[in-house]
């Protein structure tokens, strides 16, 4: 009796350890160059995966974070399919080692903000689809790492702002084939003028159902606008209520674009001055400056004579207002010497006066 109960204990406790090794090492045990691990209520990335895998599919579990260590040993992965957890974090190099994926799906997870070191290491990577998360920020140089990539799906998140050195990095992609960007049902509002030429270089852009209003912050991107490209007709004004539902190309026209603070409202005849002092006033500031500096040199040079012409005369009056001491040598039969020291001194307001003369006289016999 004693028997039978230890074991089925020991039978219990073997299902036990069944049930919680049961998912990875199914998923370990029928991989190849494949591995398909989705849909095994995995918490995290399994670690006894072949080295050698190539795509590996873990949608559908609950992987809330990604390590550095998830996917070190994986360098050839080229496809991993992530979409379905609840990725929340994703720690800095968890991509390192990954130089040849190409096909990245994150999308339908928790994440909130990309951060600028979140995908390095993804040199190959071409497809990034983020799209149905909760992203609400796109940090400068994100998309730094990826200089391969043709296609980002960002729809369905609540991005307000895109820091403009990460939409720069977008127009750079052009020369890899970057052909679709995906923004449509986000909540920005608003677009900055340097946005347009940035959009107009890719190829396929989706931008419609935002929440864009349609005021003095929005004229500069009007005023680029001119319907040569899809995304033009793609933002329809929720806000202010009289443009409401109205095409911003089509329907609104740019002096209806005001702001009801007059102390920020931009005139289109303002934007367009902007536009124009801002490649002039260079012209004029290199105008000015040479100005200034040939003005400066001027002067310094004329200050260096002047003082060089002043030093001159004081040298030359010094030397004839006063003469030095005149020795005079008469040779006599009796070898005498006759030294004679004049000191004289002339008054020029009595220049024609007699010249009163002092003299020392000192005679030595010379042998």
């Amino acid at each position: 009796m004693y028997k039978m109960y230890t074991i089925r204990m020991v039978l219990v406790f073997l299902l036990i350890l069944l049930a919680e090794a049961g998912p990875t090492a199914a998923c370990s045990s029928s991989c190849s160059s494949r591995c398909y691990c989705y849909s095994r209520g995995l918490t995290s990335v399994p670690q006894d995966l072949p080295t050698n895998v190539t795509e590996l599919y873990l949608h559908y579990n609950v992987i809330t974070t990604l390590n550095q260590s998830d996917f070190s040993r994986h360098s050839t992965l080229t496809t991993l399919q992530l979409q379905y957890n609840q990725i929340s974090l994703i720690n800095s190099g968890a991509f390192y080692n990954l130089t040849r994926l190409t096909h990245l799906y994150l999308y339908n997870n928790r994440l909130t903000s990309l951060r600028s070191d979140m995908f390095v290491g993804l040199d190959s990577l071409q497809i990034l689809y983020l799209y149905h998360n909760n992203i609400h920020s796109i940090e400068a140089g994100t998309f730094n790492a990826t200089p391969q990539l043709r296609e980002l799906q960002l729809q369905y998140n609540n991005i307000s702002n895109i820091a403009a050195g990460a939409l720069a990095t977008l127009s750079r992609l052009q020369c890899s084939g970057f052909h679709t960007l995906r923004m449509d049902s986000n909540q920005m509002a608003t677009l900055p003028s340097v946005a347009y030429d940035i959009l107009a270089s890719v190829p396929s852009v989706h931008i419609n159902n935002n929440p864009w209003q349609c005021d003095c912050r929005m004229l500069p991107f009007k005023l680029r606008m001119n319907g040569d490209h899809p995304f033009d007709n793609q933002i329809t004004c929720v806000g202010p209520a009289n443009l409401r539902g109205k095409n911003l190309l089509s329907g609104v026209n740019a002096d209806d674009l005001i702001c009801e603070d007059t102390t920020s409202a931009l005139t289109p005849s303002a934007v367009v001055e902007m536009e124009t002092s801002t490649s002039g006033s260079y012209t004029h500031l290199v105008l000015i400056s040479g100005f200034l500096g040939a003005l400066i040199g001027g002067l310094l040079t004329s200050t260096v004579f002047l003082a060089v012409w002043c030093h001159r005369r004081r040298r030359e009056s010094a030397s004839t207002s006063v003469p030095g001491p005149t020795v005079a040598y008469s040779n006599t039969e009796s070898q005498t010497c006759t030294a004679v020291t004049m000191t004289t001194s002339v008054s020029r307001a009595e220049e024609y006066d007699d010249v009163t003369t002092s003299a020392s006289r000192k005679e030595c016999m010379m042998t």
